[in-house]
């Protein structure tokens, strides 16, 4: 922003003068205030040397820049200094200077504290009726740029990027990622454009997960098109010493603790269905994995039975084809494996390290199971006491029926009442986890009893007279009576850290026995919501709630659950009938933002991918696929970006000035731009990629609407919008 000085008139002051004796007046040239600054060649850019200064009381010697009209810019650095004489001061800039730079040096007397000073033209001192206040320019040394290219072998963390120790090139490049085809570089799966210049530890994203121990391939080639995407063909790779400029390095995946469950029901199998198995459920989460069932050896997995790659994610009823049928009942065994190396063959063998067992608590993850061979012909009904965990209330669920011909499975409440009817079809023989729907809701504890019936007429509809029940060898109905309980109002939730933001939580486990609101406020302060949300009857599990404001350190805060009974909310009881509600604390480190956002490219243009919690998602104008949104921020919050184009587009906040906007005045950035880069409020911190400010109102009232691409300020620019926090509402 350019500043209008106003130069103060000299004063002119009548000194009388006596011919015999009088005092005589002070010596014209005796100084009150003196700043001395020469030209100079620092050698570190962003220091200068102050050769003198005089100053009649305290204050500060303060460095600006010039503007686009040579005329006073942007304080640059501040050193305060005491009243009386010193000389060789060095200052330190809050950026790198550039060769022949031009600079202004001003002397400020003024008893403020560093901490609040502001250069004013008030403040600036006086010597003979002149501002003390000198021009200079710098002489940087500017090195030549050899064309550099260093990749050390590496964790990828997260697993779809890879850093560059070291990039340099005279000229706008393309850093180029390639994938390994036996020692030659093949497939492009990463791009990063460069201007030109010496980076250090750029992150680039690549188009997919690397694999452990992928070796990659990276080199740098000239932008023959700026602004155009990589062209193999036109964007040809730099060369030093008439050699292709390029590097190998080796990938290998963080350590992480594999995530994986399996559960395996013990089943009955007729013999001509012995071949095969089936999984109940299994979880692969993060890696790719092979279930192999084994044969039992005194308790322990014996030999391999089979093997079968799953990709990660959630399993349901899979059912896996033995190399063998069974020729007996056995008690089997299911394991899971991490699928490494990536060949797609099960090689494990319990010396090398190939296709290893999946360990989670210092335990393979592994099941136990037996499988009994059944005779079909011999009717069987087995049902189990059951927990309702999720709506509907009014179905159950048969474990299994061994019966080889069209019949019906009725349901019978404690007075002999029919609630219900399924049919059953005569193949498979042997049928699992059957379904039956009833006509009304179950009661919690209630006594049922399901029968086996013929299916006399098939087509038609369950008739108790007509079909009857189906007897065993003894000539007794084949039945089963078991207890069918529900759910009871429960909540889990532990200490948290929000290490990532201050506005999310999390509730461990939460049962609910009907419908049910649950609050989320904090225990110094009940009579504001910060979060809600409607559950229905049912068992939730790991619940993220996004909170009305970022919560602080040490915070104990309380969930409880509510019902509404006529419109009104009272609090929801446990078995004891007593309120459901749990305290836990929360521990918010230093600088953890409110909001996370996730800032990508479509083109020349910025767009917002992900915003963290997802309840704060509107403060993107029109969504991730606008682009240069309109972003809502609120005054006193802290925010962090994860600006995923930061080497080709790092940001820079702040408001635009002079004719169009095309003067920019840069407030925070991830360069070295911003005037509060290093205020101790905001609190900037940068780290490559990712940068993170708190909202003040210092930045609010220096006018921070907009932000910008430091390298591509026209074309991939947005709005902010600086409203105050969201008001809570009242509970």
């Amino acid at each position: 922003m350019k500043k209008t000085l106003k130069w103060l008139a000299p004063l002119l002051i009548a000194l009388p003068l006596s011919a015999c004796g009088g005092d005589e007046p002070p010596p014209f040239d005796e100084r009150e205030n003196l700043l001395t600054i020469d030209d100079q060649s620092p050698e570190i850019p962003n220091e200068i040397v102050v050769a003198e200064v005089l100053a009649e009381s305290a204050g500060y010697v303060v460095i600006h820049d010039a503007d686009d009209e040579g005329e006073l810019g942007e304080p640059l650095g501040t050193l305060p200094v005491e009243a009386g004489s010193a000389s060789d001061l060095t200052i330190e800039l809050a950026r790198p200077l550039l060769d022949q730079e031009l600079l202004y040096g001003s002397l400020y007397l003024s008893e403020d504290d560093a901490e609040t000073f502001e250069p004013d033209d008030a403040l600036l001192a006086i010597d003979r009726g002149e501002p003390v206040r000198v021009q200079f320019t710098v002489s940087i040394e500017v090195e030549e740029i050899a064309p550099a290219l260093v990749a050390e072998d590496q964790i990828a963390d997260p697993i779809n990027e890879v850093v560059i120790a070291e990039v340099a090139s005279d000229v706008d490049a393309w850093l180029v990622i390639r994938a390994d085809d036996e020692g030659t570089p093949a497939d492009v799966i990463a791009t990063a454009s460069l201007e030109a210049g010496s980076y250090e530890d750029v992150r680039v994203i690549l188009s997919r997960d690397a694999f452990e121990d992928e070796t990659l391939h990276a080199s740098l080639h000239i932008d023959a098109e700026p602004e155009d995407d990589f062209d193999p063909e036109s964007d040809i790779v730099v060369t030093v010493d008439e050699e292709p400029l390029t590097t190998s390095f080796v990938v290998t995946l963080p350590e992480l603790q594999p995530v994986a469950t399996i559960s395996v029901d013990d089943q009955s199998v007729s013999f001509e269905a012995a071949d095969s198995i089936v999984i109940a459920a299994a979880e692969l989460q993060g890696f790719a994995g092979w279930i192999a069932i084994y044969a039992d050896d005194e308790g322990e997995p014996g030999d391999l039975l089979a093997s079968e790659l799953f990709s990660a994610g959630e399993l349901e009823n899979i059912t896996i084809a033995l190399d063998e049928a069974l020729a007996a009942s056995a008690t089997l065994h299911a394991r899971i494996h991490q699928e490494s190396p990536a060949d797609g063959d099960f090689t494990y063998d319990g010396e090398s390290d190939e296709d290893p067992i999946v360990v989670v608590d210092e335990a393979p993850v592994m099941a136990t199971f037996d499988v009994t061979l059944i005779d079909p012909s011999a009717p069987q009904l087995t049902v189990e006491d059951q927990l309702l965990e999720s709506l509907p209330l009014n179905e159950v669920t048969i474990a299994e029926l061994v019966y080889d011909q069209d019949g019906w499975l009725a349901i019978y409440d404690a007075e002999d009442t029919l609630l219900g009817a399924v049919a059953v079809a005569a193949d498979p023989a042997v049928k699992a986890n059957i379904v039956a729907p009833l006509n009304r809701d179950i009661e919690d504890g209630e006594a049922l009893r399901v029968v086996l019936h013929s299916d006399i007429t098939a087509g038609d509809a369950f008739d108790a007279d007509v079909d009857l029940p189906v007897l065993d060898a003894t000539e007794t109905g084949v039945e089963a009576s078991f207890i069918v309980e529900l759910l009871e109002n429960s909540l889990e939730a532990r200490d948290q850290s929000l290490d990532e933001v201050s506005t999310e939580v999390r509730i461990d486990a939460l049962h609910a026995g009907e419908s049910v609101i649950l609050e989320i406020f904090a225990e110094a302060d009940e009579s504001v919501l910060l979060a809600e949300a409607a559950l229905d009857y049912g068992i939730h599990q790991d619940i993220a709630l996004t909170v009305g404001r970022p919560l602080e350190d040490g915070e104990v805060i309380v969930a409880q659950l509510f019902k509404l009974e006529e419109g009104e909310r009272v609090p929801a009881e446990d078995e004891a009938g007593d309120p459901v509600r749990v305290t836990f604390e929360v521990t918010v480190p230093d600088g953890t933002p409110a909001v996370f956002l996730t800032f990508s490219s479509n083109g020349n243009s910025y767009r917002v991918s992900a915003v963290r919690p997802a309840g704060y998602v509107d403060i993107v104008d029109g969504g991730s696929t606008t682009d240069d949104p309109t972003l809502t921020l609120f005054r006193g919050w802290r925010y962090g970006i994860n600006n995923t184009v930061y080497s080709a587009n790092p940001l820079q906040f702040g408001h635009p000035s002079g004719i169009a906007g095309l003067d920019f005045t840069s407030l925070i950035s991830q360069d070295e731009s911003g005037s509060y880069n290093g205020d101790s409020q905001v609190n900037r911190v940068a780290d490559g990629q990712r940068i993170w400010f708190t909202l003040t109102q210092d930045l609010v009232d220096a006018n921070i609407n907009t932000y910008r691409s430091a390298d591509t300020p026209i074309l991939m620019r947005g709005d902010l919008d600086i409203e105050d926090a969201p008001t809570l509402i009242e509970r």
